[in-house]
């Protein structure tokens, strides 16, 4: 199930611009709206929600994860912005201002803060050579969820930058997924029949 949440591009100029100064929280809550309106499927069991995104995201899945609301069971986060004060001031200051003129914005879109929420397993994944969501994003939450002794499984890319390349390290990759996958939600999950 994939939802073009507010703040997408392709829309009109008020659906892209919800984000603005926001950014974390208009678009969780339309991801929330989504996984409550598949609940009602017969088809989907609620224990066996996830979610996986990579960059823009991988910052979503982490807010995702942590947002009671969205009841998530697993997620994977790639490369994921975790301070938008990290990441490059041309794009984030468009939607965000800098720190210094939102600060509420930037402290409520940081999701450090809110490790302690998760509401389920988390895979992290990263290439080491980041030169677009640097690594230190990641790393912020490696050392806060091991401060806070929370359980999460991590997956780095030496010498990789923001895209995972390669043939063998692209298979590698899926097959960390589907394996995360069916460990959390699959037929080796808890929940399975």
């Amino acid at each position: 199930f994939r939802l073009d949440n507010r703040g997408e591009g392709e829309r009109s100029t008020k659906f892209k611009q919800a984000l603005y100064l926001t950014m974390g929280q208009p678009e969780i809550e339309d991801q929330v709206r989504a996984a409550n309106y598949l609940r009602t499927l017969p088809f989907v069991d609620d224990d066996r929600i996830a979610a996986m995104g990579w960059s823009y995201g991988g910052f979503m899945t982490l807010h995702m994860l942590t947002e009671p609301e969205m009841g998530l069971a697993a997620a994977i986060s790639g490369a994921p912005v975790t301070d938008w004060s990290l990441y490059d001031t041309h794009y984030t200051e468009r939607f965000m201002s800098t720190p210094e003129a939102n600060p509420e914005g930037y402290a409520a879109s940081d999701v450090v803060d809110q490790l302690d929420q998760l509401t389920g397993r988390l895979l992290l994944m990263h290439g080491m050579a980041d030169d677009n969501v640097i690594f230190e994003n990641t790393t912020r939450v490696l050392d806060s969820l091991q401060g806070q002794s929370i359980p999460f499984e991590t997956m780095l890319y030496p010498g990789q930058r923001h895209g995972i390349r390669g043939n063998e390290r692209g298979l590698h990759q899926w097959r960390t997924y589907l394996d995360f996958l069916d460990r959390t939600i699959g037929s080796r999950s808890p929940h399975a029949d």
